[in-house]
């Protein structure tokens, strides 16, 4: 696993939101940084965590996976 939490939590609210531009602006960051560190992350853990439509982004069955356990490690954490 990477050690960079940061990205754990972009994608948390990336999945949550459905929307890189609303994690964006709710992390206040730009979303380029977003998208940075979720290809980041996809890069590290050679999986592909979301799929990208024009209505926005949806999680892979990868990503579900994930989601199930940053979802639960990041609201114990909050």
């Amino acid at each position: 696993m990477i050690s960079n939490l940061e990205y754990y939590k972009v994608f948390y609210y990336v999945a949550t939101s459905g929307s890189i531009t609303h994690a964006a602006k709710t992390l206040n960051v730009s979303q380029p940084a977003v998208s940075q560190s979720i290809k980041q992350l996809e890069d590290s853990l050679n999986i592909q965590l979301f799929i990208r439509t024009a209505k926005g982004i949806h999680l892979t069955k990868e990503g579900q996976l994930l989601f199930t356990y940053v979802e639960s490690g990041y609201e114990k954490m909050e």
